[in-house]
């Protein structure tokens, strides 16, 4: 079974268990609060490394003081796992993981913490889910 494969296996598995709803490409993650939180799946190669890139949005960085994105950018130093950056005018929410190495419990993990964490960023700067 390749990397890819294995994968998808664990990822179509942590779905079903936590009830989020997953395509292709895409998870929605419903959060405790209610709310909800989209994490995409982009999958590359790096040194001939199967690799998946995690992101969420938590929203635009037109709508961002530059203040607040310098804050952002500080707060990346305190972030147990993934990063805050910069992807199309949008401020997110990022880790990324090699698939070889990826286990059901590190994919969840970061899933669920990635879509928490952009969540309460999103829903302290710009309120009320716009999803």
């Amino acid at each position: 079974m390749s990397a890819r494969e294995a994968f998808d296996r664990i990822y179509v598995e942590i779905c079903r268990a936590r009830e989020w709803i997953g395509q292709r490409d895409q998870v929605e993650v419903k959060l405790a609060s209610g709310r909800r939180q989209v994490v995409h799946l982009q999958f590359f190669e790096n040194e001939g490394r199967e690799m998946v890139r995690l992101h969420t949005v938590i929203g635009s960085t037109e709508r961002i003081r530059p203040t607040r994105l310098l804050f952002a950018l500080e707060l990346n130093y305190g972030l147990p796992h993934g990063a805050m950056a910069v992807k199309d005018e949008q401020l997110i929410m990022v880790d990324t993981l090699i698939l070889a190495d990826a286990d059901p419990g590190e994919l969840e993990a970061a899933l669920a913490y990635l879509a928490t964490t952009a969540d309460y960023y999103e829903a302290s700067m710009f309120g009320p889910d716009a999803h």
